[in-house]
């Protein structure tokens, strides 16, 4: 082909309207089968009017392949070479309809007007079909591809054409179009190869094979499973370019140089190619030669793995329980992954979680690894295991789950504490509205002299509560105030042996060293457990308003060795900084 040729059909493809077509090239495939959709072996017919036109994804391929894109396409019948037009009728007689599911649906008529003598008549054309039993109930149907002369080619091979309708180069109410194959742009049209019995035993063959090179060696060794429905792309010497599926046998017709082309998906890794037995450099693209003889027979192998993940997710366990009980993601925690992959290839990989709290590690080999977790610096602790050891097998996506929690120790004031000047001092009005609004603190009571419900600095009679002061004598909080009530409370000596108001003291200043020292609903760690402090605040209130006076005093007991103690272990409400 002349290169001033190649330059007039690339104009020529410029001026043809693109349509849904606009992103290049014709998606999909066709072939033929009987009338019925049946698929015959190697596409060997025994008579020219047994061939039929199906749609749809081809032999082998999985339900998620796509066929033609619905629209309008003419076909034709020509030899190997695409040189000799075959088909008889008008193009406008050979036209036909894909739908969105990618099959044929119906014919479409063409018309002409025909002299006999004087009389001028419309004529009607349209090709016989029949019903497509695998996808009946998508509508599919078939098409005849007769009537067409007999191919010059000696072994009786015959080339099928399909382009859709807006790429015909040509007019359609002729039989025969000069420009391109016979009006049809290689680009925009897919072919098949098919053969009627009659010619001579001439038919050779491309194969294309694929297996699951599980151990990464590029050899197809005994065990490992042929990968059937992979899509390879053919491109004939004519540069038409189809789409065929795993394990692929055709008729190679015409002789020339044929391109194959493997779709390599993310997440999948090529090992090996070989051609005709003959190992070739690593690559998804090769090419072989036919040069005409009947029986030559081209294979090409591929071999693949498909790789893994290993994912890893940090949560802020505040409850310390170490299950994620949709808690914090933590970005910026970092993580190693160790191991030896399937070949014996050593690994060693890094990386940081994202603002989700994971990392993945991807396109995995499989192969054992261990994954790790690097603590950052200061109070950072796990509530599960550091590390995890994994076996990942061929194409798994495995995750982790690590949790952390930000430990401190914080120094608890006593009642005494929470009474005097430095306790007053951190008091604000938040912490008496928040004690105001529990039940030791909303209805009056025998002790301090019914002072104590609410905390507002004024007694039940509505008398003012005295100025609290020091042990110098100095006045710490104004008479009449909250502060002087909740100062003389806590210290209130009237309590005698009433296990209620001792324990209600307590109470107070433990819920002011939460509040000031932990947070509510922060965790503490209580006889050997993480503790909700807002579970232990309720649970002091029940013992207080229905438990037993042995209660209510070791209740109070818990209280004071807590308020009594400098280093309560305790759980942050919210991470801390991460530094490393």
């Amino acid at each position: 082909m002349s290169k001033l040729f190649v330059t007039i059909c690339l104009l020529v493809v410029l001026l043809v309207p693109v349509s849904v077509f606009a992103g290049g090239g014709l998606p999909g495939a066709i072939f033929t089968t009987l009338s019925d959709g049946t698929r015959v072996n190697q596409n060997i017919y025994d008579k020219a009017q047994d061939v039929y036109l199906d749609g749809g994804p081809g032999q082998n391929a999985p339900s998620t392949a796509a066929g033609l894109p619905e629209g309008d396409y003419y076909f034709q019948v020509t030899d190997p070479p695409g040189k000799v037009l075959l088909s008889t009728d008008r193009v406008s007689c050979r036209r036909f309809h894909v739908n969105a599911q990618g099959v044929i649906d119906g014919v479409i008529p063409g018309s002409y007007t025909l002299k006999v003598g004087k009389t001028i008549t419309t004529q009607t054309c349209e090709h016989l079909t029949g019903i497509d039993v695998d996808h009946v109930e998508l509508g599919a149907i078939t098409v005849q591809l007769w009537p067409y002369k007999k191919t010059p080619n000696s072994g009786g091979v015959y080339k099928v054409w399909v382009t859709p309708v807006e790429m015909f180069v040509g007019n359609p109410d002729s039989i025969d179009n000069p420009q391109y194959f016979h009006g049809f742009v290689p680009a925009w049209s897919k072919t098949d190869n098919y053969k009627v019995k009659g010619g001579k035993a001439c038919d050779p063959r491309l194969k294309v094979r694929k297996f699951d090179d599980s151990n990464a060696n590029g050899v197809w060794d005994v065990g490992e499973e042929e990968i059937v429905g992979w899509e390879i792309g053919i491109t004939d010497p004519l540069t038409v370019s189809n789409s065929y599926y795993t394990p692929i046998d055709l008729s190679a017709v015409p002789q020339g140089l044929w391109t194959i082309n493997e779709e390599v998906p993310s997440g999948w890794l090529q090992t090996s190619l070989s051609i005709d037995n003959t190992k070739q450099p690593v690559t998804p693209i090769c090419q072989v030669q036919f040069s005409g003889l009947c029986t030559q027979v081209r294979t090409v192998v591929y071999g693949n793995i498909e790789l893994g993940s290993i994912s890893a997710c940090k949560f802020y366990d505040r409850n310390g329980n170490g299950i994620d009980d949709s808690e914090l993601p933590v970005p910026g925690i970092f993580f190693t992954l160790d191991g030896n992959d399937v070949t014996g290839k050593p690994v060693h990989l890094e990386d940081c979680t994202k603002s989700d709290g994971c990392v993945t590690f991807s396109n995995l080999l499989p192969g054992t690894y261990v994954l790790c977790e690097v603590l950052p610096t200061g109070n950072w602790a796990a509530t599960t295991e550091v590390c995890q050891n994994i076996n990942l097998a061929e194409g798994a996506n495995v995750s982790f789950s690590f949790g952390n929690i930000c430990k401190g120790y914080a120094a608890f004031g006593t009642k005494g504490y929470w009474h005097n000047k430095n306790g007053l001092d951190e008091t604000v009005q938040a912490d008496i509205d928040y004690l105001n609004s529990l039940l030791p603190w909303q209805t009056a009571s025998s002790y301090f002299d019914a002072g104590d419900e609410p905390i507002n600095g004024k007694f039940s009679d509505n008398s003012p509560v005295p100025a609290a002061k020091n042990e110098a004598g100095d006045t710490i909080a104004p008479a009449g105030s909250a502060l002087a009530e909740q100062s003389a409370f806590l210290i209130d000596k009237n309590a005698g042996g009433d296990s209620r108001e001792q324990l209600a003291q307590q109470l107070d200043a433990f819920i002011m060293n939460i509040r000031h020292r932990v947070g509510i609903g922060g965790f503490i760690f209580v006889n050997g457990n993480w503790v909700d402090s807002a579970d232990l605040i309720q649970d002091a209130i029940a013992v207080w308003s229905n438990g037993t006076g042995a209660q209510q005093t070791s209740m109070s007991s818990l209280l004071d060795s807590l308020n009594n103690s400098s280093s309560v272990e305790f759980i942050s409400v919210v991470p801390c900084e991460i530094n490393y």
